[in-house]
């Protein structure tokens, strides 16, 4: 094993954790590591405790100003030296051989990007797990064209495509393809690895959970807010761009991933919680900017397709079938949702 891998950890204000996940980098089976410390303007202790691995000559520590997640991944990727690189958030840690076996995977399937499993759980609570693991039929396939017209709403649900943590990439394939962490915070990571997939990588699967990710209050996933649909639209405007750019009709993909992002909205809104007037004027500023996006886009995404249609007092909204049976049962009565129509998706039967 010769190859020099990049870890890239952004940091922000994170004085409680990073020292557990910089010693999970350090302690890494895999020695021929380059780790950059972003340092992305922190007010807090972590600048100092980010010094404090100096002493290891393989760290490399970058003080910035505030300039967001999404930068500071992208300065990591953009200053890295190794032939592959990892990015990690500063309050999750990994296992000993987490570099080591994702390295492994890339190296015997020839790929580009290798993929593994990922334990959550709530900060505190180290021994409640949830273990989310890359699934499906997949364990080494490259992403052409004719996969991503038919198949990269499935790509994107079975190779966790959302989250960035969990991967190993080639260095040279990203650079090439122009995919970047330019995005809004919240979903950086989903839009570069979609317009990733654009660019045919070749995927491969390391079937174990490798990667503890930490959900805290105050943390990124857990700040979402009025802007996560506005941040939501730029991420699928890009990704139309994009496959414009490269000639690819996919827009029946496309729409399903659009969608997708809306029942996260959704989600958001009914596990963040307050009482049902606050959450009944969430829905509605989503229905009215959603119904908004939709008609800007009409000739790039579909309006119906493999959607259930809900009703909220005077005005309705598409979302995808998984929405209903993940969470919508569960807020139906308080919400005051109807079901006006089911429409069959392919083989399902909603």
């Amino acid at each position: 094993m010769t190859d020099l891998i990049s870890v890239i950890v952004p940091v922000y204000n994170v004085e409680k954790y990073v020292r557990q996940t910089l010693d999970s980098v350090i302690n890494q089976t895999y020695r021929n590591l380059e780790i950059l410390v972003i340092d992305d303007g922190s007010t807090d202790g972590s600048p100092d405790i980010c010094d404090e691995y100096l002493k290891d000559d393989r760290v490399k520590v970058f003080h910035r100003q505030n300039f967001g997640v999404a930068a500071s991944r992208q300065f990591g990727v953009e200053a890295c030296s190794g032939t592959y690189f990892v990015t990690l958030d500063a309050d999750d840690y990994v296992s000993a051989d987490f570099v080591e076996k994702l390295y492994d995977a890339i190296i015997r399937n020839e790929a580009d990007v290798s993929v593994c499993g990922v334990s959550c759980f709530t900060d505190g609570k180290d021994d409640a797990r949830t273990v989310y693991m890359p699934y499906g039929r997949y364990e080494k396939l490259a992403a052409t064209k004719e996969l991503l017209h038919s198949d990269l709403y499935r790509l994107f649900n079975e190779l966790l495509l959302s989250d960035s943590w969990n991967k190993m990439y080639r260095t040279q394939l990203v650079r090439n393809s122009g995919a970047e962490f330019h995005l809004p915070d919240n979903g950086n990571e989903l839009g570069f690895n979609i317009n990733l997939t654009f660019h045919s990588p070749v995927y491969c699967v390391c079937n174990e959970s490798l990667l503890f990710h930490r959900i805290r209050q105050g943390s990124l996933v857990q700040r979402k807010n009025n802007s996560l649909q506005e941040g939501f639209e730029i991420i699928t405007e890009n990704l139309i761009e994009e496959s414009g750019k490269l000639g690819l009709s996919i827009r029946e993909q496309l729409s399903n991933v659009y969608y997708w992002l809306v029942g996260n909205v959704v989600m958001d809104i009914i596990y963040r919680g307050g009482n049902a007037r606050e959450r009944h004027g969430r829905y509605r500023t989503l229905i009215r900017r959603n119904r908004q996006f939709l008609k800007k886009h009409s000739d790039n995404l579909d309006r119906h397709t493999g959607l259930t249609r809900f009703k909220l007092g005077d005005s309705s909204i598409h979302l995808p079938a998984f929405v209903l049976g993940n969470v919508l049962w569960l807020d139906a009565a308080s919400m005051g949702i109807i079901i006006l129509r089911k429409i069959k998706y392919g083989e399902l039967s909603l």
